[in-house]
């Protein structure tokens, strides 16, 4: 199957679908809900309804205007144009999947973000053969290796309540959508109090109507803030400690960059062997690599024996 990339996405021009496209166009599958792949005021949305409920909440439809959603949830499938779109599940954020597209004969599958580790808020991936994988590599080098999520959760843990116990603030920086809520998960199953940046707390609701528990807000334990907000805590740096939760904590001079005093490599994106896994149990013919270190990741299949490429748009 033909797939165009481009500045505003990557297309199907045979069936007519964008794949988490960058600018408005007539339809687009949204694999999640982040804003760098789920923006804009499509006519035709596919998603999962998680995704399409996150979506909807950072981009309201403005008064008259019209918008089509189909929901597609995993191991559902929809007839789109000549093609049969199913969608699988992604470790990624919450109601994050995959895309595969059954056309003429043909497998593809478009990964979105994504990661083979089961995460600690969200659906474990399911692994789909096809002949054509369209998969993202924002972590595509061997440098970079992750904590599994129990472990992690363990860490974010131990690192609060030994700040605590020192009598020091433990400060988390963590993502709006999708890690912010997994720190403060984890902050409530082991009974720590947090205070939470709002731009965390607003998407709160979405995880809590899915059964997952977050902290009692609290003026005391720990806080937890967007990435940057950390120096704007009313705190002096000897009253604080900061942990980076991410995967570019896998690097030491993540240290310096992010201005924090403990790393957990911990990432919603797959590490390197992770990819590695998932490519294997995917088997395609063709391999589309696309965002990260798309070209060294790309030569480094090649020399496995893959026919990878990076994707140019």
């Amino acid at each position: 199957m033909q797939v165009e990339y481009s500045p505003d996405g990557i297309y199907l021009p045979a069936i007519g679908l964008w794949l988490d496209p960058r600018a408005t166009v007539p339809a687009a599958w949204l694999s999640h809900a982040h804003s760098d792949h789920a923006r804009g005021l499509h006519q035709t949305v596919i998603a999962s309804a998680i995704t399409a409920q996150l979506y909807r909440h950072r981009w309201p439809l403005p008064a008259g205007r019209q918008q089509q959603t189909l929901l597609l949830n995993p191991n559902q499938s929809i007839e789109w144009n000549g093609a049969t779109l199913t969608a699988r599940q992604a470790s990624h954020i919450l109601g994050a999947a995959q895309l595969l597209v059954e056309h003429q004969g043909e497998r593809l599958v478009y990964t979105g973000d994504i990661k083979r580790r089961a995460p600690i808020c969200g659906w474990p991936t399911e692994p789909t053969p096809c002949d054509h994988l369209i998969i993202e590599s924002t972590f595509g080098l061997p440098i970079y290796q992750f904590l599994e999520a129990g472990i992690a959760q363990t860490r974010i843990a131990n690192f609060a309540l030994e700040c605590l116990a020192a009598g020091q603030t433990p400060v988390f920086q963590g993502y709006g959508l999708g890690r912010g809520q997994e720190i403060a998960h984890t902050l409530a199953l082991h009974q720590i109090p947090c205070q939470i940046h709002h731009s965390i707390a607003a998407l709160i609701p979405y995880f809590e109507a899915e059964g997952y528990t977050f902290p009692v807000h609290s003026g005391g334990g720990a806080i937890l803030v967007t990435p940057g907000l950390e120096e704007k805590i009313p705190l002096p740096p000897t009253k604080r400690k900061v942990a980076l939760v991410s995967g570019w904590a896998a690097l030491d001079n993540a240290r310096a960059r992010a201005n924090a005093d403990v790393l957990i490599p911990y990432s919603d994106h797959a590490d390197f062997s992770e990819l590695l896994q998932l490519i294997a149990e995917s088997a395609p013919s063709q391999i589309d690599i696309v965002h990260g270190y798309a070209a060294p990741f790309a030569r480094i299949l090649r020399d496995r024996g893959y026919n990878a490429r990076q994707a140019a748009a």
